[in-house]
Formats: structure tokens, C-alpha cells, sequence
């Protein structure tokens, strides 16, 4: 299975790129891949590339400005393997435990993805490489919702019971999307609303 990491949003309510932007002394990048790098073979960041990835493997879209739809497609034809781990750059606070038991589900799925009180969770998700050709269908259609899909393929969904046992949901699917997300991220926990 390979890991892969979507860095190609636009960042538009952040106002700026944030996939590189800091919170404590590293990247947000960085805060995603650290967690995951034990547990994949190949790490692959998809969208496009910019100065201070250099170190990373980036494949650019194949079919850009399509959203998040674009990148999963993107990874599915670019994975060697079966299947591929998605993740979105701006996730930092991932739990390595939740990510290892989700592994352990795929078992013939065709998507692996978690669901709890706030909603599906595509982008901390499986995705077995067989979907390929009904991601491409949707983009074809112009129909670039990743939900438009999970409901005509075999998705296993892990519910909260069993994502509370590894940890807070509201921490663990929490994602930088303004600057003031990152202010209460850096902030103290003692602080935080």
C-alpha cells in the first residue's frame, strides 16, 4: 500500500500555501509525514509542486482543477501496488494506531473510510486501485464529488465507537483551513476553545 499525501488545494481561506506553512519548528507537510512514513513503503505527495519539496516524490494532477476527486485519481494511476492510503496535507495531528488498524480492514474493500458525528471522512481514507476506472467516469461527467462514488463501490466504513477507542475524533480529523485553526493549534491545550 502506498501513502499518499494530496497538497494540491488552492488554500484559499488560509490565504496562502499552507502546506508548508510552520506550527512548532517543522511544516505542516512534515507533522502528516512523519506520522505515516512507518507504515508505507513509498510516501508520493500529489498536486502540484513548489519550492521546500524538494525532498518529497511529487506527481502533479492528471487531471488538475477537479478538486480532491483529481488527486485520488491521480494516485490510483500512479500507485504500483493495489491500493493507496490518502491523506489530506493539512491533517496534523493523524494517529498512527487508527491509521494501522484501518490497514487492517481493507480485506476485498473497495474504499476503507471513517465516519463519525461530523461526517465521512475521505481524505483519511483507503482506496483500492479497481475504482480507478469509476473515478474516471465521474471526471468525464464532470461530477468531481469523491461521494459520488463511495456509494457505488464496496465501502467498509469504520464508525465513531471504534475511531473513539484510538483517540478524539475532533483531534485526530482536525485540519488547517484559516489562519485561526493554526492559531489554536499552536496554541497551549489549556487555552484552546
Amino acid at each position: 500500500m502506498t501513502g499518499i499525501v494530496l497538497i494540491g488545494g488552492k488554500s484559499k481561506r488560509f490565504g496562502r500555501d499552507k502546506v508548508l506553512i510552520t506550527i512548532g519548528h517543522k511544516p505542516l507537510i512534515e507533522h502528516v509525514v512523519d506520522v505515516i512514513q512507518p507504515l508505507f513503503d513509498e510516501i508520493i505527495l500529489v498536486g502540484h509542486m513548489r519550492k521546500g519539496l524538494e525532498k518529497y516524490r511529487v506527481v502533479e494532477d492528471i487531471r488538475p482543477g477537479c478538486g480532491p476527486l483529481s488527486g485520488l485519481y491521480t494516485a490510483l494511476a500512479t500507485i504500483r501496488g493495489d491500493s493507496c492510503f490518502i491523506f489530506a496535507a493539512d491533517m496534523p495531528n493523524l494517529n498512527r494506531d487508527f491509521i494501522t488498524f484501518m490497514i487492517s480492514q481493507l480485506d476485498g474493500h473497495d474504499v476503507v473510510m471513517p465516519i463519525w458525528s461530523k461526517g465521512r471522512e475521505p481524505l483519511h481514507a483507503i482506496y483500492h486501485k479497481r475504482i480507478l476506472p469509476a473515478a474516471a467516469s465521474l471526471i468525464e461527467q464532470n461530477d468531481f464529488r469523491i461521494f459520488s462514488m463511495i456509494d457505488k463501490v464496496d465501502t467498509l466504513f469504520i464508525p465513531e465507537d471504534v475511531i473513539s477507542s484510538f483517540g478524539d475524533p475532533l483531534k485526530m480529523f482536525s485540519n488547517i483551513n484559516t489562519p485561526y485553526d493554526l492559531d489554536i493549534m499552536a496554541s497551549p491545550p489549556s487555552t484552546r476553545p
